[in-house]
């Protein structure tokens, strides 16, 4: 049975080109689960056993529209952690500016770590001297690199964190949770867990 792609605005499904859905395949894409999936499988973005609210997801309707990118409330000072293995190719971490206005997009203090795909993870909006990585860097699943902030284009302490593709584009990421493997939902806290 063929399947094709379709891209709702708080998540990603698959639905049957000749039948309507079954319960199980509407509870599944409710739940944040999608079938047939062999995506990468992230663990999220900070130490193990904290949780953290998820405010924005994909396309979220605040400032993440046609954006695939995730917003985790945080406390300035929580240790952000890599979601995968890879290697630092940008760090900042010298400012201690942010705020809601345009003059502070270059002012956000960063992590970007490029997996062995060739795709790329980016951890933003770091406190000033919150980065403890360098480019060049290898780092591992789960290694504490970084400090959670309010600096650059923000408008409270967060991380946002995405992932590219090799090529580039904007991609959805599926995270181990406490409740299984899982597209994550806004307005849910979630408690980093490793498999």
């Amino acid at each position: 049975m063929k399947l094709l792609p379709l891209v709702f605005i708080a998540s990603v499904g698959f639905f049957e080109t000749s039948a309507q859905l079954s319960n199980r395949a509407v509870m599944d894409l409710k739940s944040g689960r999608r079938p047939d999936d062999t995506s990468y499988v992230y663990w999220l973005p900070y130490a193990e056993d904290t949780k953290f609210l998820l405010i924005q997801a994909a396309n979220s309707k605040m400032s993440h529209r046609n954006e695939l990118s995730l917003d985790f409330k945080m406390r300035t000072g929580s240790k952000i952690c890599a979601a995968r293995d890879g290697i630092v190719i940008e760090a900042k971490g010298d400012s201690d500016q942010g705020g809601l206005k345009e003059e502070y997009l270059n002012d956000g203090n960063h992590i970007i770590i490029r997996h062995t795909d060739g795709s790329i993870a980016k951890y933003w909006h770091l406190q000033k001297d919150g980065v403890l990585v360098q480019v060049g860097d290898t780092v591992t699943q789960g290694q504490h690199i970084g400090y959670s902030g309010n600096t650059g284009y923000t408008a409270f302490p967060h991380l946002h964190f995405q992932i590219n593709d090799a090529k580039g584009k904007q991609i959805l990421t599926r995270f181990f949770t406490r409740r299984g493997i899982k597209y994550l939902r806004p307005g849910n806290w979630y408690k980093c867990v490793h498999d």
